[in-house]
C-alpha cells in the first residue's frame, strides 16, 4: 500500500515502463523497475541506489530534492547510467555507427551481450527492428514493426514466449497492425531475407570457432577496461546480419563452452 502523506505524486506509467514523479508539484524525475529492483532517475544525475518498490524509489527523489538536486538536462531521451556504457566509447566512430545504438542498456558483460544477440536474432524472425539496445526482459524496448511500420515499446519477456514455447504475446502484435490472418505470409516473406551464411562485407561469427575467437577478444577487452577496443569487437556481435540466427546459435554454444572451461580451470566467469 502506498505511503500516506507523501510529498511526491507518481504519474501514469509510460510505454517504456517509467513512472514520472513530481515532488511538491514540480517534475523531478522517474522511477522504473529492472530485474526485480526499482531505480530512481533525475535527468542529468547518476543514481545507482536500488529500492524494494516504486514508493521507496519515489521517496528517495524527495530526499534528493531536499538536498537541492534538480534535473540538469531535459528529460526526453535521458537514460540513467547504471554501469559503464560501451556506447560512450563508440560515439562518433564511423565504423560503429551502424550498431552503436544496439549495445545493451545493461552492464557490459559477455552474458548480457549474448542475451542481446539472441534477442535481436529472434526479433528478426518475428519481424521487429530494435531501435535501441537490449534493455533486459522486463523493460520496455523501443522497436519498429516491419509488417506495418508502427514504432513503440514492446517487452522481450512477452515476445520470447513463456516457458520456452516460442509463442509471442500478444498474438495481435500491437493495436493497428495488419490482420492476424495476414501475419503468417508477411513473416514468411521477411524470412526470405535470412541466410545460412554471412554475406556482409565485414564477416560476422557464424561458426563456433569464429564465435570463440570473437568472445575471447571481446572478453579480454572488457577485462582490461579497454572500452574502445570492446566497442569495436562488439560490432561483430550486434550489427544487423542476414545470418543473425546462425550467429546467435554459434555465439551461445561458444559462450557455454568458454564458461565450462573457465570453471574447470578455476578462473572467474565473465
Amino acid at each position: 500500500m502506498e505511503k500516506q502523506q507523501t510529498r511526491y505524486v507518481l504519474g501514469k506509467r509510460a510505454q517504456d515502463g517509467r513512472y514520472p514523479v513530481t515532488v511538491d508539484g514540480t517534475p523531478i524525475g522517474t522511477v522504473h523497475r529492472r530485474h526485480g529492483s526499482w531505480y530512481a532517475t533525475i535527468p542529468g544525475h547518476r543514481i545507482e541506489a536500488r529500492f524494494r518498490n516504486r514508493f521507496d524509489a519515489a521517496e528517495h527523489l524527495v530526499t534528493l530534492t531536499d538536498r537541492g538536486i534538480r534535473p540538469t538536462v531535459p528529460a526526453p531521451g535521458d537514460r540513467p547510467a547504471i554501469a559503464p556504457d560501451l556506447r560512450i566509447a563508440g560515439t562518433g566512430l564511423a565504423a560503429t555507427r551502424t550498431y552503436q545504438h544496439l549495445v545493451p542498456d545493461l552492464r557490459p558483460t559477455l552474458p548480457n551481450l549474448i542475451r542481446a544477440v539472441e534477442a535481436m536474432a529472434r526479433l528478426a524472425q518475428l519481424g521487429w527492428t530494435p531501435l535501441e539496445g537490449y534493455p533486459g526482459a522486463d523493460q520496455g524496448w523501443l522497436m519498429e514493426c516491419r509488417l506495418c511500420g508502427w514504432t513503440g515499446h514492446r517487452f522481450w519477456s512477452h515476445l520470447r514466449g513463456r516457458n520456452g514455447d516460442q509463442t509471442p504475446r500478444p498474438i495481435t502484435r500491437h493495436p493497428g497492425c495488419i490482420p492476424v490472418a495476414d501475419m503468417r505470409d508477411a513473416l514468411l516473406n521477411l524470412g526470405q531475407e535470412r541466410r545460412r551464411h554471412c554475406p556482409c562485407p565485414v564477416a560476422h561469427p557464424t561458426t563456433v570457432d569464429a564465435a570463440r575467437t570473437a568472445l575471447t577478444q571481446l572478453g579480454d577487452a572488457l577485462r582490461d577496461g579497454a572500452m574502445l577496443s570492446a566497442t569495436i569487437h562488439a560490432r561483430a556481435l550486434l550489427e544487423p546480419c542476414p545470418a543473425s540466427t546462425l550467429r546467435a546459435a554459434a555465439l551461445r554454444l561458444a559462450h557455454n563452452q568458454r564458461t565450462r572451461a573457465r570453471r574447470t580451470l578455476g578462473q572467474p566467469v565473465t
